[in-house]
């Protein structure tokens, strides 16, 4: 699928947002989004269950990185996506700089290379 345009929503994203981009193909209708993020132990319930895994206190957990994810979703053309259960891409990377690889691949996987811009318009790739 070739793309009309393809979109980063952060120049400089905070982690736990790694980048996200939307993509828009040449149907009115398809757009995608592309989200990497960091996945990390702060959910209660995560932290619920390593708190009985290291059998140590629920307080004293610490704030562990355990990866990250990239996924692609149908979206609308502002970018809302309706459902998260059946990802069209996703894969798991270890650590930052493969997740960054990882979101750069899906981008190019559903764009065929086209160009990616930032928010303010400049040409990224």
């Amino acid at each position: 699928m070739c793309a009309r345009w393809a979109q980063n929503y952060h120049e400089s994203p905070e982690l736990p947002i790694v980048q996200q981009t939307l993509i828009a193909s040449w149907l009115p209708w398809k757009y995608y989004f592309v989200s990497t993020i960091q996945l990390d132990i702060s959910s209660p319930l995560a932290k619920l269950t390593r708190s009985l895994e290291k059998n140590i206190s629920y307080k004293d957990v610490p704030l562990e990185i355990i990866g990250y994810v990239t996924q692609v979703f149908r979206c609308d053309k502002n970018g809302v996506v309706t459902s998260f259960d059946k990802p069209l891409f996703e894969k798991e990377s270890s650590d930052l700089s493969k997740a960054i690889d990882t979101h750069k691949e899906a981008v190019k996987k559903f764009t065929k290379a086209g160009a990616i811009y930032g928010r303010s318009g400049i040409r990224i790739e």
